[in-house]
């Protein structure tokens, strides 16, 4: 038996008695919507939900507080409900109003199965610090910024910190952020130094200010805190660059850079400057031909002759495993190294969907 057109619009497409829009309007899935609220600490990412701080993502948080404002027809089923990402500025003192678009998946009882029905929720946020970061906040003096930083470094920094303890030193919070870690400390003087000694010693590009922030009125003192960004170099000993067209093999990075031009085996020193270097790929190897000696190339799988020999080895045996930089078709013999990709800087992005 042919099935009846819809009743309200005339429509052949129908989901038992009434099509979509008209089932939409008549039985709707969703028969309330009210404003959704939520509070995000802009330290650590929690979230306070009914009433209480709790970590978990944002895209959880944002769910859970939109789901409690939704208020479904009591003769439907519902079976699902989805939200896509809302655009959220996590900033502390943020009190905006935004939009989430709930996917909503269910039937009406006069609808033999699910479908789905769009709505718009309206989410009231509030950014500021739950009670363990505001504490956080007000037990720091300093905050020491490390990019580009190497569990070594972070190791050191730990020591550092472990060695001064007797004289009240610790780590308030120990914040990951992109390719290094923000670290809260609690003597502004300690901050300076640390952020002075690692840059003495592995170069790279030091900014220090202080900020006054509070005054001791008992003492007389003006209270400050130290803020030091340290952005440590992209390459260190043991890497490959190609600087002002010169391949040059690194041999030690602290303010000023030590390194040897393969070309030439000249030894030169530069200071460190940002992005005036490219990393050049390490790979391993093997000789093809022992006099002259020749290395299969990493890419091509071609027999080609090292742009340099100082490093071709005492015995170079067919076979024999030899580290490699790698720049196009030209390869650079180098001591014996690990393989080693370019560092990437990766820009996070999220994403905003509106469905």
């Amino acid at each position: 038996m042919k099935p009846l057109p819809c009743p309200r619009c005339g429509s052949a497409k129908t989901l038992g008695t009434f099509c979509a829009d008209c089932l939409r309007e008549v039985h709707p899935l969703v028969r309330e919507i009210k404003p959704a609220k939520l509070t995000l600490c802009a330290s650590c990412g929690s979230a306070k939900l009914a009433g209480v701080w709790k970590a978990t993502s944002l895209a959880n948080a944002v769910g859970k507080a939109a789901s409690v404002s939704l208020a479904f027809a009591s003769d439907v089923e519902v079976s699902g409900v989805e939200f896509a990402d809302p655009e959220i500025v996590q900033k502390p003192g943020v009190r905006k109003t935004t939009t989430v678009l709930a996917i909503v998946t269910g039937h009406h009882e006069d609808a033999p199965a699910d479908y789905e029905e769009e709505y718009d929720v309206t989410l009231q946020y509030e950014v500021t610090y739950c009670p363990r970061c505001a504490k956080d906040a007000r037990s720091y003096e300093g905050i020491l910024q490390i990019r580009n930083e190497t569990p070594a470094v972070a190791e050191e920094v730990r020591e550092y910190v472990k060695a001064r303890a007797v004289k009240g030193l610790r780590v308030a919070k120990r914040a990951p952020i992109g390719t290094g870690t923000d670290y809260y400390l609690s003597d502004h003087r300690l901050v300076a130094q640390l952020a002075q000694r690692l840059h003495a010693q592995r170069g790279g590009e030091l900014k220090i200010n202080a900020q006054h922030f509070s005054e001791d009125a008992q003492a007389g003192k003006i209270l400050y805190r130290v803020n030091a960004f340290l952005e440590l170099p992209d390459y260190t000993k043991g890497d490959v660059i190609l600087r002002d067209g010169k391949h040059l093999y690194v041999l030690g990075v602290s303010r000023k850079v030590k390194a040897e031009d393969l070309a030439t085996g000249a030894e030169i020193v530069f200071p460190y400057v940002r992005g005036d270097a490219t990393i050049l790929p390490i790979r391993t190897t093997q000789v093809t031909r022992a006099q002259p000696v020749e290395v299969f190339h990493p890419v091509t799988y071609q027999s080609v002759r090292p742009a340099n020999s100082k490093y071709a080895p005492a015995e170079p045996d067919i076979d024999r495993p030899v580290s490699v930089a790698v720049d196009g078709a030209l390869v650079f013999l180098i001591p014996d190294t690990p393989e080693k990709e370019p560092a990437m800087r990766v820009k996070r992005r999220v994403s905003q969907k509106r469905g």
